[in-house]
């Protein structure tokens, strides 16, 4: 019997079920790898996708997605995955791994990228690359159920969650239909942090793709909607990567109702565990997540490439590029905004 490992690109809708039936049963997978993304980010953005795997005996054992993205500004870019928290190879054993990472790197020569940056929320069966990035993400287990959570908090907690009730604010949740409402508080959000703002294209797709797995909840005054998050039901996990509110209204804590909204409906579905999505550490985000009783867990991002200099270049010009964008008009920053977004991976 040949045990050989094979290589191969996965493409077409008919390798998708091959592939999320693998991701499905690994342990160590995350959202992040499932198939669905190459066509989100490529109907979104345009970028071009490279959907690695080893396979045994016809079988697939490791996997790798990673997306190119190239501009002028950034230069030609492999990440596993843009605009996520996680990514990476997966695979059944080190021989598998050390397979994949091989021909990620060929991959990367071949196609001239001066970056490969691949995410992993758990460590991997090696690390070759530079670390970077020094994040966290923050998970909280609700498998005990939304009363015994409810128990378990911090008075200051329930305290926050009871003031912003008796402000008369309330969460409504629903799908495609609340895009709009939930889009105007975050583009906002995102121009105070200096960030340009998602196409709203890009989370169109992602309700298109994933259906039923993803969901909004919104914290409105009376009919007002004041801010909003966007949830990740997959496996037994539920993940928030995009959340925010105004901040004229913060006194009357709608974060807090919001979250506490969103983790009793995730108590409903069966969800184990709360993912509140990446933080710095001693973040004012780091702390809202942690008072919840949430544990940080380090991400192990790296990168290869053969330019520190040129890292280091790229990061003093984002951060002085976000501390200019936090000026200027919320419409022209809502205008402008996703055609630089396309080109930023985190």
């Amino acid at each position: 019997m040949d045990n050989a490992l094979v290589f191969c690109k996965l493409e077409g809708e008919a390798v998708s079920e091959a592939w999320d039936s693998f991701v499905s049963e690994a342990s160590s997978t995350t959202l992040a790898h499932l198939y669905g993304w190459r066509r989100v980010i490529a109907e979104s953005y345009g970028h071009n996708a490279f959907y690695l795997a080893a396979k045994r005996e016809g079988k697939i054992t490791g996997i790798l997605p990673l997306v190119q993205v190239k501009s002028r500004l950034w230069g030609n870019t492999l990440t596993s995955m843009p605009f996520q928290d996680y990514g990476g190879i997966v695979a059944q054993d080190e021989e598998v791994f050390q397979f994949l990472m091989e021909r990620a790197l060929q991959l990367k020569k071949e196609y001239g990228a001066r970056i490969m940056d691949l995410r992993y929320r758990n460590e991997p069966f090696s690390s070759a690359g530079q670390a970077h990035g020094n994040k966290v993400t923050l998970a909280l287990d609700i498998a005990a159920g939304a009363e015994a959570l409810w128990k378990s908090f911090p008075p200051k907690v329930r305290n926050q969650v009871r003031k912003a009730e008796k402000s008369g604010l309330s969460v409504k949740s629903g799908g495609t239909e609340l895009l709009e409402e939930f889009f105007r508080p975050f583009a906002v959000n995102m121009r105070d942090l200096g960030s340009p703002v998602h196409h709203p294209r890009f989370f169109e797709k992602i309700f298109s793709v994933f259906g039923d797995n993803t969901r909004i909840m919104l914290v409105q005054e009376g009919r007002q909607t004041i801010g909003g998050l966007i949830a990740f039901f997959w496996k037994n996990t539920v993940t928030v990567p995009w959340a925010s509110c105004y901040r004229r209204h913060f006194a009357k804590c709608p974060n807090n109702l919001l979250y506490w909204e969103t983790i009793k409906y995730a108590c409903e579905r069966g969800c184990v565990f709360f993912d509140f999505g990446r933080s710095s550490p001693d973040s004012g985000t780091y702390h809202f997540k942690l008072q919840w009783g949430a544990k940080p867990i380090p991400l192990h991002w790296e990168i290869f490439t053969d330019n520190d200099a040129g890292i280091s270049s790229e990061s003093a010009l984002l951060r002085s590029a976000s501390r200019l964008w936090r000026h200027i008009p919320v419409k022209l920053a809502n205008f402008l905004g996703p055609s630089l977004r396309k080109f930023i991976t985190n």
